[in-house]
This record gives C-alpha cells, structure tokens and sequence, in this order.
C-alpha cells in the first residue's frame, strides 16, 4: 500500500496499544514504538499486524511486521522475528488498535473547505477541496465533488454528479457521471455489542489510461489500496469493494460486484451481472460469463460461466443433459 492518505498519529509504545485491546493477553512486552498498522504483505519494521484467514498463511510467514495480533493455534506458523500477540479475536483487537493510528479513517465525515484556486468551478456547481491537486488539461461536468485526498493527472475528465475521495487518478482517465469513487468500503463488526466500522485508511488507485462508466462505485482500501490497472474499461453500474486489485487491459460488462480482496489478472474479460466472491485469486487471460458466480480461485487462461461457475464445456453439457 502507499502511504496512507490519512493522518496517523503514531507512535506508540506496544504496551500502551494492547492496553486498549479487548480480546487479547495483557501480556507485557519491552519498550518499543509502533509506527504504522499494516497487513501481513506489506508490513515493514515497527508495525502492527493481524493474521485471522488461513488463505494467507503464506504471508504470514513472510510478514516483515515486529508485532502480530493472532490466535494461539496459528502462532508456530509466524515468522520468527515477528513477534505473536495472542488474541482470541485478532481483527477485532486489530480495528481498535487501527482507530488509534487513524482516528478519522472509518467514515466520511469531515469539515470540506473550498479551493479558491479552483473557483472558477462554482459555475458549474463543483466544489474542490483544499487538499485537492490537478493536472493540466483538467475536465470536469457539473455538480461534482471532490473531496479529501485526490490527487489527479494530466488529460483527466470527470463527468456530472460525481462525489470522488481518497483517490489517486492518473493520466488519461475518464470517470463517467454519476460515479462515486472512495468511499468506505461495506467492512464492520459488532464489539461490545456496537457496530463498528473497520477503518479504511487505503485509496483508490485508477492508473494511467483506466475508464469508468456511468453510476460505477470503487471502495477505497481497508489496510491496503483498491487498484484498477491500465488501460482497463469498466462499464456502468459496476461496484468494486474495498482492497480489490484489478489488472491491466481489462474489460468489466455491466452490473458486476467484486467483493473485497479479489484480485483480477491482466487482459481478463467479466460479463454482465457477474458475481465475484471475496479474497479470491483470478488469473490472467480469464474470460467470465455473463450471470455467472464465481466462488473459487481461477486458473490462468480459464473461460467459465454459470453459478457456480464451471468450464464452459461442462456449462454446457450440463445444459444439454438438463433439457
């Protein structure tokens, strides 16, 4: 992930942070400040981790993190020099300890204050804040927003009532109107019995070339970015939640929702109204059917359809054996 677009206020020292824990062993730990919260892949010296799905036990083990949130029985599995805070309900104790980090990340309220460099704009009715930086060639429609933490390139338009946040928008993207790009991903669990929004302290990356359509949602990242790679054409009506990954020359059909923690290969093709579930693995050069659900990991080169989705040649078999 990039640096965050949000404030953290570390540093802390670890034994003030597992003070404020819920669900894990007061243990005491020598003096040492925490910097940063991360996830297991791209955790760095002096940051604070969690591991909770064994999909990702692989990066557990490489994780560079100096301290992991995690349950007893997953220790032996963590990798040497990081060391385990044992807890019986490590993301829960994770979203604690990540509103200490930042505090203002798990919504989107905040006090806009209007760039007088832009107000040119207010003709259109867009307002532009303070934080905002544009490239040259900028344009945009009317009753736009952009909010916090956006930085866009060069020869970028952005279509009519858009809302855009927490967003890095590169060169030669098009944005169509009414799409709202990020916003807090659907992420919360109940503590204490209260709802509580997991923080979302990654961006939407749109890198060079990228095109969306119309009434098109893009999460930003939880603990890292949501990526839509070059070149890739996403159409109308799509939702992509928080921490996706989409690769380069990609073309997304209408309708489709990528649940969060997916990551989409190069060069892939999704049909209309398709499903993708959450923290899967699709390959590259994979073509998707329209109406399809994918609920399993996709192999470089496959064309799948049907929910659940299977080869096209067993689709249709099936479907022959059925009529």
């Amino acid at each position: 992930m990039m640096k965050s677009l949000f404030s953290n206020k570390g540093p802390f020292d670890i034994n003030f942070i597992i003070k404020k824990t819920i669900f894990s062993k007061k243990k005491k730990f020598s003096k040492k400040k925490i910097s940063n919260v991360s996830n297991l892949n791209e955790s760095k010296k002096n940051d604070i981790t969690f591991f909770e799905n064994l999909k990702y036990v692989e990066k557990l083990k490489n994780t560079k993190a100096s301290f992991c949130l995690i349950k007893e029985k997953f220790q032996s599995q963590l990798n040497k020099n990081c060391i385990p805070i044992i807890s019986e309900e490590p993301l829960l104790d994770f979203i604690i300890i990540s509103k200490l980090f930042y505090p203002d990340s798990d919504n989107d309220n905040y006090k806009f204050k209007n760039n007088i460099k832009y107000k040119n704009l207010l003709k259109k009715n867009v307002l532009v804040d303070t934080s905002v930086k544009i490239g040259t060639n900028f344009s945009v429609g009317c009753n736009t927003t952009l909010k916090k933490n956006v930085i866009i390139g060069n020869n970028v338009t952005i279509g009519s009532n858009c809302t855009i946040s927490n967003a890095m928008i590169g060169n030669n993207v098009t944005i169509n109107d009414g799409s709202v790009i990020g916003k807090i991903g659907y992420g919360f669990k109940i503590i204490n019995n209260k709802l509580t929004f997991i923080p979302h302290i990654g961006c939407v990356n749109l890198l060079a070339n990228v095109y969306i359509g119309s009434n098109c949602t893009i999460d930003r990242g939880s603990f890292s970015d949501t990526i839509i790679g070059r070149y890739t054409i996403i159409d109308n009506l799509v939702h992509i939640a928080h921490n996706v990954k989409i690769g380069s020359f990609c073309f997304i059909a209408g309708q489709v929702g990528i649940a969060g923690s997916s990551i989409i290969g190069d060069n892939c093709m999704i049909g209309g109204q398709t499903g993708i579930s959450g923290h899967l693995k699709i390959g590259n050069n994979v073509n998707i059917g329209g109406h399809s659900g994918v609920l399993n990991d996709l192999k470089d080169g496959s064309k799948v359809i049907g929910f659940p989705s299977m080869p096209v040649r067993d689709f249709l078999k099936k479907r022959n054996n059925d009529k």
